[in-house]
């Protein structure tokens, strides 16, 4: 009986911490390129799912295509937050900047409701991958694409911030803007890139969690939050700690679903969530 317990928590535990990993690498972009915390995360999955999924069902797309539409749509849809909020404002104080933030999450949150209404949509696996047995556990084909994205892009991201010259100028960026603005790095297209790449994250994302739960229009605040809280437990510096830090709260969060109760498991996990953020070293909140 506990074997299958500790199988139902590893197989549920992974699908969403994937998921909240690579929401969680967003957080983390931005935080160390900007020092903000982009509380419109959550509205960008939304966006970009359903894009996807309304494109994948219009225009018949193959898997391959399909991510590829999906990290482009996510790319702009970054892109274009970046542009109508904080690169509009870049010399504002980081509350006004956080609070624009929030009003674009609200803004996003009514266009996926003028366009797709607010029935919950489920959709289409574009991802065909097959059931995994690894022993004892179990792992469902949501729980494989998931990870299989999540680990994707934890690697393409790292080689594209060590291996690549924009990457090398977002990395200075985000150590120090000035000694970058010396070295001749245009540090605002970099503050556009974080943004950017971020959205593309959280359209991949909604491609991994997209056939678990379907997309609904007030989905994207809880997931922000949870990837935000991911990022702060995985202390913003590296991306493989910063991916731990969300696989770690899905665990839990499967974990408290299967022993409390799924009715208090919202409750539960951000109780949680209040207890590990409060106890997160003062340095995860100074500098990445």
């Amino acid at each position: 009986m506990l074997a299958l317990y500790l199988a139902q928590i590893v197989n549920s535990g992974l699908a969403l911490g994937a998921v909240y990993g690579v929401m969680a690498l967003g957080f983390s972009l931005i935080f160390s390129a900007s020092r903000l915390i982009n509380f419109a995360q959550g509205e960008l999955l939304l966006l970009g799912g359903l894009t996807i999924m309304s494109l994948a069902g219009v225009m018949q797309l193959p898997p391959a295509a399909a991510l590829l539409a999906a990290a482009v749509a996510g790319f702009l849809l970054g892109r274009t937050l970046f542009s109508t909020t904080l690169g509009l404002t870049l010399g504002a104080t980081p509350l006004r900047q956080l609070m624009l933030t929030v009003a674009a999450s609200l803004v996003f949150q009514g266009v996926a409701i003028l366009c797709w209404g607010k029935n919950p949509l489920m959709p289409p696996r574009l991802l065909p991958l097959p059931d995994l047995r690894l022993g004892l556990f179990f792992l469902g084909r949501d729980t494989v694409t998931a990870l299989t994205l999540a680990v994707a892009a934890v690697i393409v991201l790292g080689l594209f911030l060590g291996r690549t010259r924009l990457g090398r100028a977002l990395r200075a960026t985000s150590q120090s803007a000035v000694a970058a603005r010396l070295q001749g790095v245009d540090t605002v297209f970099c503050h556009a890139l974080s943004f950017a790449l971020a959205g593309a994250l959280a359209s991949l994302a909604a491609l991994a969690v997209g056939p678990q739960t379907g997309l609904r229009y007030d989905m994207g605040l809880g997931l922000g939050l949870k990837g935000f809280a991911a990022a702060t437990i995985g202390g913003y510096t590296s991306l493989g700690r910063v991916f731990a830090g969300g696989i770690a709260l899905g665990l839990a969060e499967a974990a408290m679903v299967l022993t409390v109760s799924g009715e208090f498991k919202e409750t539960a996990i951000y109780v949680l969530i209040t207890i590990l953020l409060v106890a997160a070293p003062r340095e995860h909140d100074e500098r990445p």
